[in-house]
């Protein structure tokens, strides 16, 4: 009887961990913030070795100015086809990275057409064929018109919206990062980046019950971060955060099958955030759970000339 319980058990804990999955989406590339072409390509190899390493499949969303440099352009491209090369997917994030909140519904459009040159040539390399977009800054519109006319543009350019649920704030951390990095400070990296894997700790947490109380089960999540340094140096310690909290990495496809995604999203907003704060928003739901706070000396060195 004590091994048909202590079975039981086992099988209980397996299936709560089987449902804790989440698919790792990966923004702003080839690269962002880099000190030169050079570090751009070594922190990418790095960045895509443990990638690798961990069995991910992401999607890497692509900002094609950042790849059209003069004098570059072929190095940039290379960096962009070593995603594919590695088994991963690359989407479109517009050429430009510009905001939808801030920018005419045209311009929007053109930006998102001139962003998706080099990828679909690559892509058809690769025979993938599933156009992915991710809006700049999480910003879907903050009118009806803006939001729903380029919602329209979408479906009509056979594009599939990548929705994010957990962010990693590490566009925030990077910047002091490479701050450091670039004043030799190596001890303040070290620093920095603790403090990074512990503001992912404590987010997890924090969305664990945040979609507990806005959706009432768990959901195959979607994770945002960016390729950048601070990633490349330290991503197998992001990595662990999610699996010593049970979860299996899938592809931004397996995670967009959950019933979740159809779930309604009626907000209009000039900023951008988790779609889990965006049906909480139309579902006019309150929640008591406090937001975890960037800490007082990385915003310090954040907000200093």
């Amino acid at each position: 009887m004590k091994n048909l319980f202590t079975l039981f058990v086992l099988m209980f804990f397996t299936r709560a961990n089987a449902q804790k999955q989440i698919a790792i989406t990966i923004d702003d590339l080839p690269f962002v913030s880099e000190i030169s072409l050079k570090h751009a390509q070594v922190s990418t190899d790095k960045l895509l070795q443990k990638i690798r390493k961990h069995n991910i499949r992401a999607v890497g969303f692509v900002n094609e100015s950042m790849a059209v440099r003069i004098g570059e352009i072929d190095a940039r491209v290379a960096l962009l086809e070593k995603w594919l090369a590695s088994g991963n997917l690359l989407g479109n994030h517009t050429f430009s990275h510009r905001s939808l909140t801030t920018t005419p519904l045209e311009d929007f459009k053109i930006d998102l057409l001139k962003g998706e040159i080099i990828t679909t040539q690559l892509n058809k390399k690769y025979n993938h064929t599933k156009k992915y977009f991710r809006y700049p800054f999480l910003q879907m519109g903050a009118d009806s018109a803006k939001r729903y006319g380029f919602e329209k543009v979408l479906k009509d350019q056979g594009y599939i919206n990548a929705p994010v649920t957990i962010e990693a704030d590490d566009w925030y951390y990077n910047k002091v990062y490479m701050d450091a990095m670039k004043a030799g400070k190596h001890e303040l990296m070290k620093s920095i980046a603790r403090q990074y894997i512990q503001h992912n700790i404590d987010y997890f947490d924090y969305y664990e019950k945040y979609t507990q109380e806005i959706i009432g089960r768990p959901i195959k999540h979607i994770f945002l971060c960016h390729a950048n340094a601070l990633n490349a140096d330290y991503f197998d310690e992001l990595c662990k955060v999610m699996t010593d909290r049970g979860y299996s990495f899938i592809s931004l496809g397996d995670a967009l099958e959950d019933e979740v995604y159809k779930h309604a999203d009626t907000v209009l907003a000039k900023g951008g955030f988790s779609w889990l704060h965006r049906w909480k928003i139309t579902d006019k739901k309150k929640s008591a759970l406090k937001e975890v706070e960037i800490p007082a000396d990385i915003r310090a060195l954040y907000e200093a000339k």
